[in-house]
């Protein structure tokens, strides 16, 4: 029995890198991880018969979960479609069957959690690369939005979050300094050159998606690792560290910066993006990007055009030149940040159910951010229950590096305050209110923070 668990694991930790529908069922898409929900819900009654409610009760994503349905069902008395947010409802409540089944397990079942996220975040990420390589040749791509890559997500932005937040476990593997010798991935991790290998290719991926979020919560965590690597080896040290120690410190973040520079590299040289990504960041900060226009002289016309129709437009006698305009897209986000907020200004305290912010999008887009989207649907107290779940995470991450801590950082810390810290980031500009991968992460880190372990 203990080897069908540890497929089963593997195989719903796999199936969270799977977000497209695989059939349709009354118009509703039915997806894999669903099929984790049916699979771990029976787990969890086994287990529920045999050790009792007294056994549940541990799982914190449990009172989470409850307390976020109780909320979104009081949010659904002033809901414009009741019956939308009681079908959103029914999905929450699947979500959560499969983060406490996550939580209850992910300890006893680490290592084929592990390998299930990490063989995903590799399929993926050699997928996104395909995506752009046949976009370019005019091969099938199945990309939603051109020439970004979306995966096996609905959408660029969700393999971006997927990518950047679960890549943290094995960078903080990597980053340790005792790491479990008979773990046959932590050796992987360990080998300087595979690990680089497969951090650039994983990065890249991350980088052509254009989840500007995602490039945020990556450096967010890249920053956080290097300052604890560098924070727990001095720790650690019976004498003080010397001017070489705080080299090593150094040697990390250069090691880091040298996988962005090499994927910054690769994507020019191979032409793996369209988009000017130096430009995209830039937009994040200065909410505006550089077009390209074809201007003829006799007219004073202006023509947007692609980069690769530059020389034809150029002999035809057009001038070619680049402006800065406004990011339609930061624009749509703080458009749709302000429709939230007046939904919320007519049901602050209860909200207006789940979905809301779909209902009111003609079922295009939520609130593009976490906060607004579970105020929006389950009033104050969805938002403070959510709140209250990142502080719960970033104090006990926090309480790993103090000096009386008795663990180790890069078991704790590393992962608690990188993983939150871009989990918060890449949320407040997509919200994954109903994104499987999102549970699986509060899980993960719940675990941590709760296994008396030293490390994941």
């Amino acid at each position: 029995m203990k080897k069908i668990n540890k497929v089963i694991i593997f195989l719903s930790v796999l199936s969270l890198a799977i977000e497209l529908p695989l059939f349709q069922v009354g118009g509703s898409g039915v997806k894999l991880w669903m099929l984790a929900v049916v699979a771990g819900g029976v787990l969890l009654l086994r287990d529920l018969y045999r050790k009792g409610f007294s056994w549940l009760k541990k799982s914190k994503i449990f009172w989470l979960g409850l307390g976020l349905a109780l909320f979104s069902a009081l949010g659904m008395l002033s809901s414009p479609l009741p019956l939308f947010s009681t079908k959103q409802l029914a999905i929450l409540l699947m979500l959560v069957v499969l983060g406490v089944f996550f939580e209850l397990n992910i300890k006893r079942y680490r290592k084929e959690a592990l390998w299930g996220l990490f063989v995903g975040i590799t399929l993926s990420s050699l997928y996104a690369l395909y995506q752009n390589v046949a976009f370019d040749l005019g091969w099938p791509n199945f990309e939603t939005m051109a020439a970004r890559p979306n995966g096996f997500f609905p959408e660029p932005d969700w393999l971006g979050m997927y990518l950047a937040l679960g890549l943290v476990p094995f960078l903080t593997n990597a980053s340790s300094d005792r790491p479990e010798k008979k773990d046959e991935l932590s050796k992987l991790l360990r080998n300087n050159y595979a690990f680089y290998l497969y951090l650039a290719i994983v990065v890249t991926a991350i980088i052509i998606t254009v989840a500007r979020a995602s490039w945020l919560a990556l450096i967010a965590e890249l920053v956080i690792i290097t300052f604890l690597y560098g924070y727990n080896y001095c720790r650690n040290r019976a004498i003080p560290c010397t001017e070489q120690d705080e080299f090593l410190f150094l040697k990390k973040g250069i090691y880091f910066t040298s996988v962005i520079v090499l994927s910054l590299f690769l994507i020019n040289v191979l032409h793996l993006s369209r988009f000017n990504i130096s430009d995209r960041f830039r937009s994040i900060f200065f909410k505006e990007h550089v077009i390209t226009v074809a201007i003829r002289p006799q007219t004073g016309e202006k023509l947007k055009i692609d980069l690769e129709e530059k020389e034809a437009y150029r002999n035809r006698g057009y001038q070619i030149q680049e402006e800065y305009v406004g990011d339609e897209n930061v624009a749509s986000r703080e458009e749709k940040a302000v429709s939230t907020w007046n939904t919320i200004k007519k049901h602050p305290l209860l909200g207006s159910g789940l979905g809301i912010t779909l209902i009111n999008t003609n079922y295009q887009h939520n609130a593009n951010n976490l906060f607004l989207e579970w105020w929006a649907s389950a009033g104050m107290g969805g938002l403070m229950l959510v709140i209250g779940m990142m502080l719960y995470l970033l104090i006990n991450g926090l309480r790993k590096v103090g000096p009386n801590s008795k663990f180790e950082p890069a078991g704790k810390a590393m992962f608690v305050l990188a993983g939150t810290a871009g989990f918060i980031i890449v949320n407040m500009f997509n919200a994954s209110i109903m994104l499987a991968f999102a549970w699986f992460y509060f899980a993960l880190l719940l675990t941590i923070i709760n296994n008396e372990e030293r490390r994941i």
